[in-house]
């Protein structure tokens, strides 16, 4: 039996993406549900910017583990999404209110445990889908973000 395909963006989602889309920012509770919510504010985005399904995929992934990486590894009580689209990239980034962690996220990133673990490999997995990625010190937290490169699906 085979399997429907899913639809990747709603009907009627996509708008113009003639140059650079509007940045959108989204804040939300740093609590279990943050993951879920960034997955959904960045498929919308992504689809109303006519985004290939493996851009949006790939954008809906590295959103959900650095969100995941906040509201795990920092007492945050708000998390700052930011999607940008420019030279044919997309950013994902999000910020969080600390504390942070006492070394580089690049040096943890390298630190892949066993394949088959639960947990601890959010950062590598960003480091290989991303094209650039990186972190900024954002008052007592950090904004980590992570960039594809992407084109529009009706070019």
């Amino acid at each position: 039996m085979r399997t429907p395909a899913r639809e990747v963006c709603p009907t009627g989602a996509a708008e113009s993406s003639a140059g650079q889309a509007e940045p959108h920012q989204y804040a939300f509770d740093g609590d279990i549900q943050a993951p879920a919510r960034a997955r959904l504010h960045v498929r919308e985005a992504l689809c109303s910017w006519r985004m290939p399904e493996d851009t949006v995929d790939t954008a809906v992934l590295l959103a959900s583990e650095i969100t995941t990486n906040a509201v795990q590894h920092t007492t945050s009580p708000l998390i700052q999404l930011e999607l940008l689209r420019r030279d044919g990239e997309v950013e994902v980034a999000v910020c969080d209110s600390g504390p942070r962690p006492a070394r580089s996220l690049q040096a943890i990133s390298e630190e892949t445990g066993d394949l088959w673990d639960e947990n601890g490999r959010g950062l590598d997995l960003v480091r290989r889908l991303a094209s650039r990625w990186g972190a900024s010190e954002a008052g007592p937290g950090l904004r980590v973000w992570a960039a594809i490169r992407a084109t529009d699906s009706d070019q």
